[in-house]
């Protein structure tokens, strides 16, 4: 059963959102590697710590790809979207166009 028009509109606004929300982490966790990138530098951390930070940081690093990856493939379907939306929006003024030449209105 195909979801109706309304329907696919609600799924839309969940793209954009999901979108803005994967943007949002993205962006909070390349502060969170600036940060600890800064701390790893610190000369008095101890070595423990060291290791552990250098851990997180892979993790956050592999974290923050797949994100990334996520968004370019939201970005890649909201342009179909919107690639199907003008070409709808061409045809419509398409066929205006031969209306009003056939009707001379």
């Amino acid at each position: 059963m195909k979801p109706c028009p309304l329907q696919k509109e609600v799924d839309l606004g969940k793209e954009v959102e999901q979108i803005q929300t994967t943007s949002d982490t993205i962006a909070s966790l390349r502060e969170r590697v600036k940060r600890m990138e800064r701390n790893l530098n610190d000369p008095s951390l101890p070595e423990e710590r060291r290791r552990e930070m250098a851990l997180e940081l892979k993790e956050i690093s592999k974290l923050l790809e797949t994100n990334e990856e996520q968004l370019k493939k939201m970005h890649k379907e909201n342009s179909k979207s919107f690639a199907v939306a003008a070409c709808l929006f061409f045809i419509c003024f398409l066929v205006y166009g031969l209306y009003v030449l056939v009707n001379g209105v």
